[in-house]
């Protein structure tokens, strides 16, 4: 897990309480790896999905907030700010 303070600081938000979110989301993240469980974000939302080896992943649970997936390219943009997708 790391914090980007720059980029924080330029979306206006306090790296702390960043951190703090990525701290629990990671830690949870964690252990639905090792249960088997992937975190999924997409279109529709975000999802806990669990490889059975059937014609899908069976959807575990659907998670509330906002989950984006893209297809995580990231890049640094002229100010030298770490941006994703779009640079």
């Amino acid at each position: 897990m790391m914090v980007n303070s720059s980029e924080c600081q330029a979306a206006g938000l306090d790296p702390a309480e960043v951190a703090k979110i990525a701290r629990g989301l990671s830690r949870y993240a964690k252990q639905a790896q090792a249960l088997g469980v992937k975190v999924f974000g997409g279109g529709a939302g975000g999802q806990l999905r669990f490889c059975d080896g059937g014609t899908g992943d069976l959807i575990l649970a659907d998670l509330d907030g906002d989950f984006d997936g893209g297809d995580g390219a990231t890049g640094h943009d002229a100010d030298g700010l770490l941006r994703g997708e779009y640079v």
